[in-house]
């Protein structure tokens, strides 16, 4: 679990979620879901054999896919879009409190981990609270 620079007032959260289909129960839930098991699968690659998909390595590697800016672009501006205050008239509002991004391939252990890592750096590098979950990995990360 991430929670990035908490300050004094509140701020909208983001959840960034990583999780197998296979074997999936309905457990997860969120707004946005992107399936990203056709991505670079590290799998068998044996320079990354023990890692997991939350590591920087790996991480790095499967981000090498050419598909992965749009998928940043596209949180990034659903992020804006929700999250960011709005004026109305005299006051500023907030549309949502709460956004929620899950990224799922066969296993949940490489790619989605991966993908779900870059993505909640890129939120937390502009400023959002992130809160990160890899569902099967071992543990919740912080």
């Amino acid at each position: 679990m991430r929670v990035d620079s908490l300050k004094s007032e509140p701020r909208p959260e983001i959840g960034v979620y990583s999780y197998g289909s296979k074997g999936a129960k309905g457990e997860i839930s969120a707004q946005f879901e992107f399936d990203v098991t056709r991505f670079r699968d590290p799998s068998g690659q044996q320079q990354f054999k023990g890692a997991k998909g939350s590591d920087p390595d790996v991480r790095d590697w499967v981000c090498q896919d050419r598909r992965l800016p749009a998928i940043l672009d596209m949180c990034m501006l659903l992020a804006e879009d929700l999250l960011k205050p709005r004026k109305h008239g005299d006051r500023e509002e907030v549309i949502s409190q709460w956004l929620s991004f899950a990224f799922k391939d066969y296993h949940g252990k490489w790619i989605a981990p991966a993908i779900a890592e870059a993505v909640a750096n890129k939120l937390s590098d502009s400023n959002y609270r992130v809160l990160v979950i890899h569902h099967d990995l071992p543990k919740i990360r912080k």
